[in-house]
């Protein structure tokens, strides 16, 4: 397991209220999934994956998935989105905020992202 940090409270709207804790980490099985997933640019998302969770430019809540957020940062031509889900319910089996995947977006995806779902914070 590889320990991010601590998510930033007032970035994620009323979920900064609701999680049980700050702490945000990568497992081995979720790295993996990135990797055989996102093979080409597995590289690049490693290098910046800790700067875009604990400093993104954009939170955006999944309201697909519950209590699920994406956090976003531009990286090179595109931007990074990485996938968190939050504990907000003190689970025993996931005890900490946990990165579910993270991939390159292009500015068109990016655009239709926001537009189903709610921006929690926008860095001008």
């Amino acid at each position: 397991m590889h320990y991010i940090g601590k998510i930033d409270t007032n970035k994620i709207g009323n979920y900064g209220k609701k999680i049980v804790t700050k702490d945000i980490v990568l497992t081995d099985e979720r790295k993996e999934h990135i990797f055989q997933t996102h093979t080409n640019d597995f590289a690049l998302i490693m290098h910046h994956i800790d700067k875009v969770v604990l400093n993104p430019k954009e939170v955006i809540e999944n309201l697909k998935n519950t209590d699920t957020i994406y956090l976003i940062d531009k990286v090179e031509k595109n931007h990074l989105n990485v996938v968190v889900r939050l504990n907000t319910t003190n689970s025993k089996e996931h005890p900490q905020n946990s990165i579910m995947t993270a991939w390159l977006r292009r500015n068109r995806n990016l655009e239709k992202l926001r537009q189903k779902n709610k921006i929690l914070y926008k860095k001008e």
